[in-house]
Order: structure tokens, then C-alpha cells, then sequence
């Protein structure tokens, strides 16, 4: 699932986790590989957390409804449903009130519209949706038809920027802050990419910035006080950190890196510990790694040994404190494509 821009596709590789803060110390404990993975029917494309599991989504078979909606819990996945349209392109999961919600993007004559049934719409944009639940009702972040990134739910839509189409815009990750929703967005000029968080409360302060043709790909958690950027700029992986404010500055910086990197890193945050998991090619396959960064250091750990190829890790973090990291699974020599999803702590 190599993603050639975050303009083309934004990344589903995810914090789904509005209510993301502190853990008791209970949850202190080192992530733990010993737990068996659950295999999922499909290619991943989005992941959820919400009290005892987790919920993916994955590309379904048929063409009237491309998305299938999958619970896991324990070690066994049980498929809740498919949904979506002809032709939808993109699908988001997030946890509400009552459970999971989703979205996909429907086509129309200018772009996509944002639905999450027959009945409810967040908006229409031009590109892939991050879906998120503020103050128990969902919003979806995606770039408008001027290319600005705009945030949609029932009751309207509001951009968060004002120079598209100029600057093109692609929302890559969502939370929720104590004034509302906070965007991960990239942003591509002629001249110049910046990867920016948008949203009442938000550092004014880029998180990373680059050339004309740089592509950066991130995800973002927050706790109480901080937000969390893990975030890639060719090979280089990077961790920035910043408080929950307009005044907030970034703290960068780099972890190291064995292999070559492929796609988004993934991004929980757990007390004062933070969980990166990403892809990368060491002797000709791709594995899942998880760094974990925090006051005792930072440790990195293979997750995976298959004899294909582990794509595209997303990450999803729960109120009950559980952590969970999927990813998509290619067989070499084959194109059949799996899921797997595995509890880190």
C-alpha cells in the first residue's frame, strides 16, 4: 500500500483517538510482541481502538460496497458489515458514543462528497477524508474545492486555511484538543512544503518544512499537555513534540533508522512514553518496527518476521489504555494481500 504523495493519497496510517491522554501507571509496562496476532480479511485501510478491541476497515469485494468493517477482539476478527458506494475511493474509522463510526468518499461530478450513511454528510472535497468525534459528533478533515484543508460535520463546514488553491492542502491525521479538532495538514507550493498543524489552540510554528518537491509523511497523538509528530523526510525519521498551545515551539528529533523506510510512521502516545511503528526493507523483505520513545530511552523492536513483505502499519490507541499496531501483509511472488492486528500493550 506505498502511497505515491500524501497529495495523491493521505495517509490512513493513524491515531484514532480523540479521548488520546494519560494512562495509569498500570499501562507503564515495556509493549509487549508475545500477543498472537488476528488475522484480518483484506488490505488494511483504516484502524480504530475502543473499549476491549479494535475496529479496522478493509478493501471488501464488492463493487457496490468497496469497505467492510471489521471488529477484533481477543484473537478472533468478525466482520460487522460492508459499506460504501461504486467507484469510492477512501475510507476512514473512528469510535463514538455508541461505538464505530465510518466515513467514505462518494464520487461526484467535482470531487468526493463525505458520507457517513445515506443520510449524513460532512462535506464534499477533492480528496481522501480523516474522520474524527469532537464533543460526541463526527467531523471530517479533508481538502476543500479551493484546496484548502476544511473541517466538516451536520452542522457546516469551516476551512482552517486560506491560500488554496495557491498551496494545496492534505489533511494526514486528526485529534481533538480542548478547543475542538487540531489537522495534521501537509502543504505544497510551487516553492515551498510544509507539514502544519491546523486548528483553534495549534502551535503557529511549522513542524517541518521542506522544498518544492519534498514529501513528508507524519501522524500525530496528543496528551494532556503536548502534541506528538511522527513524521518522515526521505530516509530520516523524526520526532517532534510541542505544547498544546499557540505559542508552543517544536522539539525535533531523530531516531535512528536501519533499512529503508517505506510510507507513514505510525504514532501512539502512552504516559510519558511515545509508540512509533514503521515499515522497512531489511534483507529484501519489509517488517514492522516499534520504537518507543520516553524517559528511559529509546528502543526499537522488530515486530514481524514473514517471508513477505508487512506494509503500511497504522496505529490505534483506546480509552481502556490498550495500544494496538496492524499493518498489511504481501505475500512475495504473489498479489494476494492480508491484514494482521496485534495488542503492543
Amino acid at each position: 500500500m506505498r502511497r505515491p504523495s500524501p497529495l495523491a493519497t493521505a495517509a490512513t496510517g493513524r491515531l484514532r483517538a480523540p479521548w488520546a491522554a494519560l494512562l495509569t501507571a498500570a499501562a507503564l509496562v515495556a509493549p509487549a510482541s508475545a500477543s498472537a496476532d488476528v488475522r484480518l480479511p483484506g488490505p488494511l485501510l483504516a484502524l480504530a481502538a475502543g473499549p476491549g478491541g479494535a475496529y479496522a476497515v478493509v478493501a471488501g469485494g464488492d463493487r457496490s460496497a468497496p469497505f467492510r468493517l471489521v471488529s477484533a477482539k481477543g484473537k478472533r476478527a468478525t466482520s460487522l458489515g460492508a459499506f460504501g458506494s461504486t467507484g469510492a475511493e477512501f475510507a476512514d474509522v473512528t469510535l463514538g458514543p455508541d461505538g464505530p463510526v465510518t466515513v467514505f468518499a462518494r464520487p461526484t461530478s467535482d470531487g468526493f462528497a463525505y458520507d457517513i450513511d445515506d443520510d449524513t454528510r460532512l462535506g464534499e472535497g477533492t480528496g481522501p477524508p480523516v474522520l474524527g468525534v469532537a464533543d460526541g459528533a463526527p467531523f471530517a478533515a479533508f481538502p476543500d474545492n479551493d484546496g484548502d484543508v476544511a473541517i466538516g460535520a451536520a452542522d457546516g463546514v469551516r476551512a482552517l486555511s486560506g491560500d488554496g488553491p495557491l498551496v494545496r492542502h492534505a489533511p494526514l491525521d486528526a485529534v481533538v484538543g480542548p478547543s475542538g479538532p487540531l489537522v495534521l495538514d501537509f502543504a505544497q507550493s510551487r516553492a515551498r512544503t510544509e507539514l502544519r498543524v491546523r486548528g483553534s489552540g495549534a502551535p503557529i510554528e511549522a513542524v517541518a518544512s521542506g522544498g518544492a518537491r519534498s514529501v513528508i509523511e507524519g501522524t500525530m497523538a496528543r496528551d494532556d499537555t503536548h502534541l506528538y509528530v511522527a513524521y518522515t523526510i526521505g530516509n530520516r525519521l523524526r520526532l517532534a513534540s510541542a505544547p498544546a498551545n499557540p505559542d508552543g515551539r517544536w522539539t525535533r528529533r531523530r531516531l535512528k533508522v536501519r533499512g529503508a523506510l517505506n510510507g507513514a510512521p505510525a504514532i501512539a502516545r502512552v504516559g510519558r512514553r511515545t509508540l512509533i511503528a514503521t515499515s522497512r526493507r531489511r534483507g529484501g523483505r519489509r517488517s514492522i518496527y516499534l520504537t518507543t520513545a520516553g524517559p528511559a530511552g529509546t528502543f526499537t523492536d522488530r515486530l514481524t518476521r514473514s517471508r513477505g513483505s508487512d506494509l503500511a502499519p497504522l496505529a490505534a490507541h483506546g480509552p481502556d489504555g490498550r495500544v494496538y499496531i496492524a499493518w498489511t501483509r504481501r505475500i512475495n511472488g504473489s498479489q494476494r494481500r492480508t491484514a494482521l492486528l496485534r495488542r503492543v500493550l
